[in-house]
């Protein structure tokens, strides 16, 4: 009778599987270009340093990322993701009503990015100019903010709460509006605290919709 060859079991180091080891290099990857990049800048870390800091070599810094960029790109997409999660958890919320919910999802939007302004660097800042490819990427992210706003604006038109309109230039203006006042905070002393640049994107934002409320078209 032929015996039955055990099957291979993975090696355990330090009582992790090889895949568990690598996604835990992958996870302070991330976390230490949060930390540079949020904080020297993407121009200033490069991998030597980065590998350095999270003790990770090399070469499997390199099994995780083909670059440096796919590091910062990585790292935008985990925070862009995040952000994501607290405006649907605004927007969802059904013990508000909806124009509540924008402004709310708005206050999270730029509160979330804000209460490290490691996250706001990123997301703002030092995704700019890296590549044509980077830029691209960034400006995808912009335009689905932009695309969650413009959803709930489109809503609030259905319910005969906001005139009809094209509600897509609008929107595409608060995300630009949300994404310049953490510039402003994060590059000059603007005397105000994380919680008040939050308070002002709402004020604006309904400053915007109280404008498309009277809203009247007219022949220029």
């Amino acid at each position: 009778m032929t015996k039955k060859t055990p099957e291979k079991k993975s090696r355990l180091y330090r009582g992790l599987t090889p895949e568990q080891l690598a996604q835990e290099r992958r996870d302070r990857l991330l976390a230490t270009a949060l930390h540079l990049f949020g904080e020297k800048g993407y121009a200033n870390a490069p991998i030597e340093l980065i590998c350095a800091t999270a003790k990770v070599a090399t070469r499997h810094f390199y099994e995780q990322f083909d670059s440096r960029e796919a590091l910062l790109k990585a790292l935008f997409d985990q925070i862009t993701e995040n952000l994501g999660e607290h405006i649907a958890k605004e927007l969802a919320s059904d013990s508000r009503a909806l124009a509540l919910r924008v402004s709310d999802a708005v206050h999270s939007c730029i509160s979330y990015l804000l209460e490290d302004p490691r996250r706001a660097r990123i997301y703002s800042i030092e995704t700019v100019g890296v590549s044509a490819e980077m830029e691209k990427h960034r400006r995808q992210s912009i335009h689905a903010l932009a695309a969650m706003v413009e959803n709930y604006a489109d809503f609030l038109a259905e319910s005969g709460a906001l005139p009809a309109r094209n509600y897509h230039m609008p929107s595409v203006a608060v995300a630009g509006m949300i994404n310049e006042l953490m510039v402003e905070w994060l590059v000059n002393d603007t005397g105000l605290s994380a919680g008040e640049i939050a308070r002002e994107g709402v004020i604006l934002l309904r400053a915007m919709i109280v404008g498309a409320m009277n809203y009247r078209a007219v022949d220029n």
